[in-house]
């Protein structure tokens, strides 16, 4: 009788894996041992894949922002006849429901990976990546806000800058509550509130 054929390996799924595992424990919980564990490949299989866990987590942490968290900044980039607040609301409605899925874990993994970033031994290359992918979320939100207010030649005294930091607070905010529990709905609910510090034109 022939042997079954290995199954091929699947980086996707790997990594799928892997950030599931990061999100419950944080990076320093997490061991090779329990990486090689869940991914089901033994140690030299998973550094001759990802080369070692500081490498393996920053391509999680670009995995978790690029197939979970990134898919609702569309709605902040594509042109669409919604107003500013729909706009606004219908990306953080989908941030929302990734932190309150039961699809993953709860949370943010990005926020999670902040909160424990100043570990001696957090990688720094995964921190300069949650930085600049930060600066990427704000100048997203920077320019969709310029444009909206230009285009309305609303002519007002509030700082945009301050009103974008304002909206990622409220986020991160967001992030740890649902970590803590909270409904998708209530959530959402406290968006909405936030929302309101957006000028109407």
């Amino acid at each position: 009788m022939k042997a079954g054929r290995k199954r091929a390996f699947d980086r996707d799924i790997a990594l799928d894996k892997a950030m599931r595992l990061f999100w419950v424990n944080g990076y320093s919980a997490t061991s090779i041992a329990n990486l090689s564990a869940e991914l089901g490949i033994n140690t030299p299989s998973l550094y001759a894949a990802f080369g070692n866990k500081e490498t393996l987590f920053k391509e999680v942490l670009a995995h978790y922002v690029e197939q979970y968290a990134a898919i609702n900044y569309h709605y902040l980039t594509e042109t669409s006849d919604a107003t500013l607040k729909q706009r606004l609301q219908a990306c953080f409605y989908g941030l929302i429901h990734l932190f309150a899925s039961s699809d993953t874990p709860r949370g943010c993994l990005l926020v999670k990976s902040v909160n424990e970033s100043d570990s001696a031994v957090f990688p720094e290359n995964a921190l300069l990546y949650m930085r600049q992918q930060g600066q990427k979320t704000k100048q997203l939100l920077m320019t969709l806000l310029e444009s909206d207010m230009h285009q309305a030649n609303c002519a007002h005294n509030q700082d945009i800058e301050t009103l974008v930091d304002y909206l990622l607070a409220v986020s991160y905010g967001l992030a740890v509550q649902a970590k803590a529990g909270q409904s998708e709905t209530a959530l959402k609910s406290v968006f909405n509130h936030a929302l309101s510090a957006i000028p109407n034109h």
